[in-house]
């Protein structure tokens, strides 16, 4: 931004008698049309806190000098007015303003004008209006030499005309032309730039501002881009934070009212909408998030991300998908949908099948694995890994995969655990906790996507391209590593997990998304000793009951420490 100052000799902002007749109107110098631009006003002054509300002496207005010469202003008169009002009116005493230059006018008088003013008017034009709008006109006698409204007045806040184009007479005739002040703090609480340019640029719809140019938005067709990667479901932070979703450019275009849309809701698509032109060359990606903010997203890098979204994905199922699709007006762009995607990674297209046809089909998704800012996996404004593991929902045996065999209801069985390990030596607990579940039915389930959870939010999620399996009456064990030099010489372990168990009051939930398919409580732990489910109640319903438990004893040890259970295989107690 620039600020002029007032050419030489100009030093008395307000003439004494010696000015024109006011009666008259008539100015000094030759003013044309156009040689003066109304270029912003603001009307409503925020107090400090505690201080006053008024906006005595704090109004302004703002004229351009359009013109290649220094103008003079005496006898311009200011008249200020609405439909309906009484128009209240001052003539300008003696003044110049150079080319090029900036100049407020205030309603201060003038031995108290702010730094920011650079003339005042004082009470002359009246309070300027903070509802429905107003009009500021100036004449030189009946020759109208700029006049302009303002309207949608906002407190602490000044109307800017476009920054776009250079300041014009005609161009701030059309309401669509200014905008709110939102960069430049020129007093407490209070945004503008009294005396200098613009900062603001206005959304036209279907238009851009182009390095200064204004063009219409060059909006995408079908072919022109592919939606190549969706995060519903992070675990670094949470979904109303770190969802995300990805596009890849085919050809160029510009992003400028495109719509982010889901078809499985209600709402309308979120339009992104920026006055300066947002081109996406072709082979270029976008990511679109939840937030934009990297320190709150999960870490998404901050350059790939082009637009923001309201709406919620969802993990997706057979019965209800998950979908997303990019809108232009009523026409889709682009979309894919989802049956099933993993936490805390991303369901990414393969590179190799990269066109709008090819991501119709989710059996050329897979797993994100790359890790990204907070943990999560994916490739956010980047090229996905080749699809070479399980895709979203499959599990691979020996190389092949096949779908996800979820437990069914009452299938898993949580039958064993151990929450405080013998000895006292710092650590002990951390590295020897483990539970065990069975599994009951006539069927295998697989433990993949499964979480973990003890008392706390902790949830730990079974992830692995392998299927890992638990066969009719087999069992499954849990702990904290898979060293049995470090986790008590446990049987190897099907999964790890984070949490503490908890030596005196704890709980267990094994967890398919949000559904609960089992959970133990206990209020006391033995030092060294497992707390075994009795055969007998080898179901849902009375591992709920503390009675049905027994504690581990002689001669059940395992491993090479002084800890009592059974791990992997079948209890004993009665």
């Amino acid at each position: 931004m620039r600020r002029l100052v007032l050419l030489a000799g100009a030093t008395s902002l307000i003439g004494a008698a010696c000015g024109p007749d006011p009666k008259t109107g008539d100015c000094t110098d030759n003013l044309i049309a156009g040689d003066l631009v109304i270029t912003e006003v603001f009307a409503d002054s925020k107090a400090p806190p505690g201080g006053s509300g008024t906006d005595e002496g704090k109004e302004w207005f703002e004229v351009y000098n359009a013109s290649d010469r220094p103008l003079e202003l005496e006898g311009l008169t200011i008249v200020h007015s609405r439909v309906g009002g009484t128009p209240k009116s001052h003539v300008v005493g003696t003044v110049t303003v150079a080319p090029g230059q900036f100049f407020t006018m205030g309603n201060s008088a003038d031995d108290l004008l702010p730094a920011y003013v650079d003339y005042g008017y004082g009470a002359d034009l009246g309070d300027l209006f903070n509802t429905d709008g107003g009009k500021l006109a100036l004449s030189c006698g009946s020759s109208e030499i700029d006049s302009a409204t303002y309207e949608t007045v906002k407190e602490g806040r000044s109307r800017q005309l476009t920054a776009a184009q250079p300041p014009d007479y005609t161009l701030n005739d059309d309401p669509l032309s200014w905008c709110e002040a939102n960069g430049s703090e020129f007093d407490i609480g209070n945004f503008g730039t009294p005396g200098s340019e613009n900062d603001c640029t206005p959304i036209v719809i279907g238009q851009c501002n182009d390095g200064g140019t204004m063009r219409d938005a060059a909006l995408p067709v079908p072919g022109d881009l592919v939606i190549t990667e969706v995060m519903p479901n992070p675990l670094a932070v949470s979904d109303t934070e770190g969802e995300w979703f990805e596009i890849l450019a085919i050809n160029g275009f510009d992003l400028n009212g495109v719509g982010l849309d889901r078809a499985g809701d209600t709402s309308n698509p979120n339009v992104i909408a920026s006055p300066d032109c947002i081109h996406l060359n072709a082979g270029s990606y976008a990511v679109f998030a939840k937030n934009a903010d990297p320190g709150m997203n999960g870490g998404i890098p901050a350059g790939t991300i082009r637009g923001t979204f309201t709406f919620s994905l969802i993990d997706g199922s057979v019965a209800t998908p998950g979908d997303v699709r990019i809108m232009a007006g009523t026409n889709v762009i682009d979309a894919i949908t989802w049956t099933s995607t993993r936490s805390a990674r991303s369901h990414a297209l393969d590179p190799d099948i990269v066109d709008p046809t090819g991501n119709d089909q989710e059996s050329n998704f897979c797993d994100g694995s790359t890790v990204f800012g907070g943990g999560d996996q994916g490739t956010p404004g980047a090229v996905n890994v080749q699809c070479m593991g399980s895709t979203a929902g499959m599990c691979n045996v020996a190389g092949t995969p096949r779908p996800i065999v979820k437990p069914a209801a009452g299938q898993l069985v949580i039958t064993e655990f151990l929450a405080n390990p013998a000895g006292t030596t710092a650590g002990v607990d951390a590295a020897q906790e483990w539970f065990e579940i069975t599994n009951t039915g006539a069927t295998a389930f697989d433990l993949n996507d499964l979480g973990l959870k003890g008392s706390a939010a902790t949830i730990n999620l079974i992830q692995s391209t392998d299927c890992k399996s638990v066969a009719p009456a087999g069992f499954a064990v849990f702990a904290h590593g898979t060293d049995p030099l470090v986790n008590g010489g446990l049987p190897m372990p099907d999964a790890t997990f984070t949490f503490a168990l908890g030596n005196t009051t704890g709980s267990l939930f094994v967890l398919d998304g949000a559904t609960e398919l089992d959970k133990v409580t206990w209020t006391s732990a033995t030092d060294g000793a497992t707390d075994q489910l009795k055969p007998a109640n080898t179901n849902v319903t009375d591992n709920d009951t503390a009675a049905n438990f027994c504690k581990a004893k002689t001669p059940q040890t395992y491993g090479a420490t002084a800890n009592f259970g059974t791990p992997k295989a079948l209890n004993v107690c009665l």
